[in-house]
């Protein structure tokens, strides 16, 4: 094989490896990731998804949408797309595009930090006439007082399991 038609091949290869992967984006921060998201929703999966992934890493869930903070998308049941693995009942907020076409009907939200786990008894009603600014930094402050309440009790098991009550 000469050396022009095999670096045409390692292009081509290069090319579609490239088109087939799904891109993943950096998280930049919460105000740009409010301004670039079409559809901010708060879901609830309906069915913890089998433990297969696509091939991209995509995990496929059905979720319902119990409220739209932004975006022209109604609460209903859906189908969302994303790296992050939901469990049944479990509800979160979600950053996405809301995408519609012949093949299929879905919320994407494909990086994994684009969901945000919100305690089961968070109040949803509680957003209620709040910019959706004031919403989302709501839910972000819970969501961080739920992982620090988390974390105080993981660590008093820690030090009780090693004989220290401190």
């Amino acid at each position: 094989m000469n050396r022009k038609l095999s670096h045409t091949i390692i292009a081509l290869l290069a090319a579609f490896g490239t088109a087939s992967a799904v891109l993943v984006w950096p998280f930049t921060s919460w105000d740009d990731l409010t301004r670039n998201s079409p559809d901010i929703v708060i879901a609830r999966c309906t069915t913890t998804p089998d433990p297969k992934l696509i091939a991209d890493g995509q995990i496929w869930s059905e979720v319902e949408i119990l409220t739209v903070l932004k975006g022209d998308t109604k609460p209903a049941t859906a189908n969302m797309v994303s790296q992050y693995w939901p469990h049944q009942d479990e509800q979160f907020l979600m950053f996405s595009t809301y995408q519609s076409n012949e093949f299929h009907r879905a919320y994407n939200a494909t990086e994994a930090y684009r969901i945000i786990p919100i305690d089961r008894n968070f109040q949803i009603k509680e957003l209620t006439g709040k910019p959706l600014t004031e919403q989302i930094r709501l839910i972000l402050s819970r969501r961080i007082d739920d992982v620090r309440i988390d974390w105080t009790g993981l660590r008093t098991r820690i030090r009780q399991a090693q004989g220290n009550p401190k």
